[in-house]
């Protein structure tokens, strides 16, 4: 095995880096996507050179995102991913018995091809027969749908630092109008999570996101989650709604089904350090 190592920098004073075997390299029309196979941690997907997973520990994220969501709803029947075409998300949405119908949005289907060759396993969820897959631009998709989900998990990359431009940022996925279609698309007592980013490298960009989800939506929690293959060990996302008090509660799935998250974890991942609380105020 040639092993080449590629470098993740976040500022100019600190990064990580992946070493190990390129297995596939892709350039789509949006973006550039690497796998590289490592010896102790298995395929590592980079996209524009920023580590998004690693096969031995995207649970910790996967099982965030979509658990402690749909913990806070006592019966959920539908939900929508915007992002996630590397199918994660989708898979630990497929564990959940009662859905009835899950939708992925992914705009770029390069992202969806490569991780159904080289990570089978999590992309299993792809293939359950609930699964709608549809490629494209997820917020447009978003704005044509009206009282149809359940919950809504947004799978993106970092959208925190962009948050204060308001419906002038070239992110369509912090607009004003697109949580404006959030609230046309979900049902009552609905959901919708959002990754937000790093609490220690986008501070700025953090506290403006909270400020701007506290006024558009009656109810918003922030979680933390423990990454460990994320620049800073700990990420952040939240949780909104307009008339679901964001209780988690509900244990919808078997704990032998999940690697890291439980109900403890559901409430512990609410529970905020101090310098977090002060991006709030």
């Amino acid at each position: 095995m040639t092993k080449n190592r590629f470098e993740d920098k976040h500022t100019p004073s600190y990064g990580s880096f992946v070493e190990g075997e390129l297995i596939a390299h892709e350039t789509s029309e949006w973006q550039d996507i690497k796998l590289v196979r490592t010896d102790a941690h298995g395929v590592v997907m980079l996209i524009d050179d920023v580590l998004m997973l690693s096969e031995d520990t995207h649970y910790v994220y996967h099982e965030h995102m979509v658990h402690l969501t749909l913990s806070c709803i006592e019966n959920p029947k539908s939900v929508l991913v915007i992002g996630g075409g590397d199918g994660g998300t989708v898979t630990e949405l497929a564990k959940y018995p009662g859905l009835e119908r899950i939708v992925l949005a992914e705009l770029d289907p390069v992202v969806v091809e490569v991780s159904e060759k080289y990570l089978p396993e999590l992309t299993a969820g792809l293939k359950d027969p609930r699964v709608e897959i549809r490629i494209g631009d997820g917020a447009a998709y978003l704005a044509e749908q009206e009282n149809a989900f359940d919950a809504i998990i947004i799978d993106s990359t970092d959208v925190c630092e962009e948050a204060h431009v308001g419906a002038q940022t070239a992110n369509p996925l912090v607009t004003d109008e697109f949580y404006s279609h959030i609230k046309k698309a979900i049902r009552p007592g609905g959901v919708t999570c959002q990754m937000l980013g790093s609490p220690t490298f986008y501070t700025n960009g953090m506290s403006l996101m909270y400020h701007r989800l506290e006024d558009l939506f009656t109810h918003f929690k922030p979680f933390l989650m423990p990454c460990p293959f994320y620049i800073s060990g700990d990420w952040c996302g939240g949780l909104i709604s307009d008339n679901n008090p964001l209780e988690p509660k509900y244990d919808h799935v078997d704990a032998d089904k999940l690697v890291y998250f439980n109900m403890d974890i559901a409430k512990g991942a609410l529970a905020l350090p101090n310098n977090v609380r002060k991006m709030m105020k």
